[in-house]
């Protein structure tokens, strides 16, 4: 039921924000459609090191000063926006694990990555969507600002609060992200944070009901 008023809402906001194509193409998956996710993970033991940005880093918490930042919808576009809102609609559900790579005082990346602790809050607001367990971050909600995104911060960003959450959740020891398996500039861009691609998803609506299925992978099997 939460599910169903969550997406509801959604799709409220899609249209108040002037998205109405957008609402419309959710409604039509959720009646008949298949997708691929691409599942990406990476071990907090395991070194890494980030190609660099193009503005230099830093990793912060996501807290209510910050929020006021980071959820600006001024001057966006419609598209823009709704993705805003949809990020704004995990921190008002009161997830923990929101990190954000800032440019001096300028928000340039915004990830969470829930703790273990708030599994159960994993799965009443997204569903289905995450093999959980008890030593997992599940990372969701990436969003970089228009101003950002020539800047080349998602790899360097992403690292940086993947290393920020660990440190702050002691319990886990790896982070798993599901950017959509076509979407070759999210996932590329999650390896360069240091994720390794491990497992495909598959996502399955009929008339309302959904399926999902987990198959272990390589980079190599999904053209990556």
């Amino acid at each position: 039921m939460q599910r169903v008023l969550g997406r509801s809402k959604m799709l409220v906001q899609q249209v108040k924000n002037g998205d109405a194509k957008g609402a419309l193409g959710d409604v039509r998956s959720w009646v008949w459609s298949e997708n691929q996710y691409c599942g990406l993970s990476r071990t907090f033991a395991d070194d890494f090191t980030p190609a660099p940005a193009n503005v230099k880093l830093h990793a912060e918490p996501l807290d209510d000063a910050l929020a006021a930042k980071v959820f600006d919808f001024d001057g966006l576009g419609e598209r823009d926006a709704t993705y805003l809102e949809r990020r704004k609609r995990i921190w008002d559900a009161g997830f923990d694990g929101g990190f954000v790579a800032m440019a001096g005082d300028e928000p340039a990346y915004l990830q969470w990555l829930i703790p273990p602790r708030q599994n159960k809050q994993v799965a009443d607001y997204f569903g289905p969507l995450f093999p959980l367990d008890d030593h997992t971050l599940t990372v969701e909600g990436a969003w970089i600002p228009p101003k950002f995104r020539k800047e080349k911060v998602m790899g360097e960003g992403l690292s940086l609060v993947t290393e920020a959450a660990a440190a702050a959740s002691p319990e886990a020891d790896r982070a798993r992200c599901f950017p959509e398996l076509a979407n070759k500039g999210a996932v590329k861009g999650s390896a360069s944070g240091g994720y390794v691609i491990d497992t495909v998803r598959t996502d399955t609506w009929r008339l309302g009901r959904r399926t999902v299925t987990f198959t272990p992978t390589t980079a190599e099997a999904v053209g990556y």
